[in-house]
C-alpha cells in the first residue's frame, strides 16, 4: 500500500491511496475459507464446497467489503501517524475517483480530501478588553418585578371586551398585497398582548375588540420587535425582520388580570419558606434575587462578548469551501445549499470559537473530571438535607443521589458542560482587562438583543 498527500490549498489536501493485492488477499482469502467451512449446499458435504464456487459466489462482496476496510482504517491511522489536525472528516474526491471494477480489478486508487485545521495564536492578557456590564437594581426594576409578581398571582377573567393590558387569544393568517388571506401563507394559533403592541395606532384597533371580531395590521411594526413577531406567528427571528405583510387576526377569547394585593397571603405564595412579614422585607427580597439575576446576565454577556473578541483576535481562516462541502454531505436532506450559503457565517463562527475552546483548554490545562461532577452534585444536595438526619444515613443518601444521577448522561453532560464555562469564565475575568460599565436593565436588554 502506498499513501501520499498532495496540498491543494493553504488548508486543504488531497489523500492518495494504492491498494494492491498483497494488502487485501489474505484476509478476503480467510474470509472466504470461513464461508467455505461453513457453507451448505445442495450436491455438496457441509463444509466441502469448492472454493472457486465459493469465491464466485461471495468473491466480490468480500473483496469490496475488506478494501473498503482498508481504506478506512489506513486513512485514520495515515492521519494520526503524521499528526494531520483535520475539519469535518474526509470526502471522496468525486473528480479524480474513478468507478472500480471489483471483479477484474486487482489494484485500486483512491481519492480523499480533507480539510486542515488553522495554526493560530491567542496569548489571553490585559492587552484584550472586554465589556463587562454591570446591571443596576434600581427602583424601575423593583417596581417593574413587584408589579408582575401582583399580576402572576392575580385574578383571571374573561371580560367581554379587551382594554389595556388584557391578552387576547386567536388566530392570526397572513394576507396578500390585496388584502386577500394569503394560500400557504403563516397560519398560527397564537395570544397577543396589549402591552406589547408599541404603535398606538395598532394598540387602539384592539381596544374594545369583543369574540369573533376580526382586526388586520402589520405585527412587526405594531410590536417594533422581531422577537414579539417571531413569537406571535410561531417563525423564527430572521424570518420576522425580513416579514412586511399585513395579518388578519380574529378573536377567539379574551384574558384579563386583576393583579393581587400587596400582603401576606402574597408573601407567603411568592416567598413560602422566607417568613415575609411586610412590603419593605419583600422590597429587599427582590432586590436581593435581581442582584443574583442579573450577575447571572452579566456573566452570560460576558462569555458572548469574549467569544466573539477571541474569534476577531485570533484572526482564524478555515478552508470555507471545503467545510461548506462536508456541511452538505453531512446534512443531506437536511440543508440545501442555498439556505447553507445564508447561514455558513454562523457555522463559521462555531467552528472556529471550537477551535479558540479547545486550544484555550490545552495551553491552560483546564479539564473537568467526573469527580468534580459527583462533588457538584454532593454540593447542591448537601444543601437540599435536613440538618438533624444522621450522618451516616445522609451520606448513603447522597451517594445514592449521586450515582443515580451519574446514570443520566444528559444530565452529566449539562453539568459537564456549566462546569467547562465557569472555568473558562474564571480565567477570562482573571486574564482579560476588563471595562466595567454600570448600566440600566432596559438599557442591558437592548444591548444584548442587538448582539446575540
Amino acid at each position: 500500500m502506498n499513501i501520499t498527500k498532495e496540498d491543494t490549498g493553504e488548508l486543504t489536501a488531497t489523500v492518495k491511496i494504492e491498494v494492491t493485492e498483497d494488502d487485501y488477499r489474505d484476509p478476503v482469502n480467510k474470509t472466504l475459507k470461513d464461508y467455505q467451512r461453513k457453507a451448505n449446499m445442495p450436491g455438496f458435504r457441509p463444509g466441502k464446497v469448492p472454493f472457486g464456487v465459493i469465491n464466485k459466489m461471495y468473491g466480490k462482496g468480500v473483496l469490496a467489503e475488506e478494501v473498503n476496510k482498508i481504506l478506512s482504517d489506513s486513512l485514520a491511522k495515515y492521519i494520526t501517524d503524521n499528526k494531520i489536525e483535520i475539519l469535518g472528516n474526509p470526502l471522496p474526491n468525486t473528480e479524480k475517483n474513478k468507478k472500480i471494477d471489483f471483479e477484474n480489478q486487482t489494484e485500486f486508487e483512491f481519492y480523499f480530501d480533507i480539510g486542515i485545521s488553522p495554526k493560530f495564536e491567542l496569548n489571553l492578557s490585559d492587552k484584550i478588553n472586554i465589556d463587562y456590564y454591570k446591571i443596576k437594581v434600581d427602583d424601575t426594576v423593583v417596581d417593574k418585578y413587584l408589579n408582575d409578581l401582583c399580576k402572576r398571582y392575580g385574578k383571571v377573567t374573561n371580560p367581554d371586551k379587551a382594554g389595556e393590558g388584557d391578552v387576547v387569544y386567536g388566530e392570526i393568517l397572513q394576507l396578500d398585497d390585496s388584502g386577500n388571506i394569503l394560500e400557504k401563507g403563516i397560519n398560527n394559533k397564537t395570544s397577543i398582548g396589549l402591552d406589547y403592541i408599541k404603535l398606538k395606532t395598532v394598540k387602539n384597533k384592539f381596544i374594545g375588540l369583543k369574540k369573533e371580531d376580526k382586526v388586520v395590521f402589520n405585527p412587526l411594526k405594531a410590536t417594533k420587535s422581531a422577537i414579539d413577531t417571531s413569537t406571535m406567528l410561531g417563525i423564527s427571528k430572521e424570518e420576522a425582520e425580513k416579514l412586511d405583510n399585513d395579518f388578519q387576526f380574529t378573536v377567539e377569547e379574551i384574558s384579563r388580570v386583576t393583579p393581587a394585593e400587596i400582603n401576606k397571603e402574597l408573601f407567603d405564595k411568592v416567598y413560602p419558606h422566607d417568613n415575609i412579614k411586610n412590603e419593605k422585607q419583600l422590597i429587599e427580597k427582590i432586590k436581593n434575587d435581581a442582584i443574583v439575576s442579573f450577575a447571572a446576565e452579566s456573566e452570560r454577556q460576558f462569555m458572548n462578548n469574549t467569544t466573539k473578541k477571541l474569534i476577531e483576535v485570533s484572526e482564524i481562516k478555515l478552508p470555507d469551501e471545503f467545510m461548506k462541502r462536508w456541511l452538505l454531505e453531512s446534512n443531506k436532506d437536511k440543508i440545501t445549499k442555498e439556505q447553507l450559503d445564508a447561514q455558513y457565517d454562523n457555522y463559521s463562527e462555531t467552528f472556529k470559537w471550537q477551535l479558540i475552546e479547545n486550544k484555550i483548554l490545552t495551553d491552560h490545562k483546564i479539564e473537568v473530571k467526573e469527580e468534580d461532577i459527583k462533588n457538584h452534585i454532593s454540593e447542591y444536595f448537601i444543601h437540599q438535607m435536613p440538618q438533624t438526619e444522621k450522618n451516616k444515613e445522609a451520606e448513603k443518601r447522597l451517594n445514592e443521589i449521586v450515582n443515580s444521577i451519574m446514570q443520566n448522561k444528559e444530565e452529566v453532560k449539562k453539568i459537564y458542560d456549566r462546569l467547562l464555562e465557569k472555568r473558562l469564565l474564571d480565567l477570562f475575568k482573571s486574564t482579560l482587562k476588563l471595562n466595567n460599565k454600570n448600566i440600566s436593565y432596559e438599557e442591558f436588554v437592548k444591548l444584548a438583543t442587538k448582539t446575540n
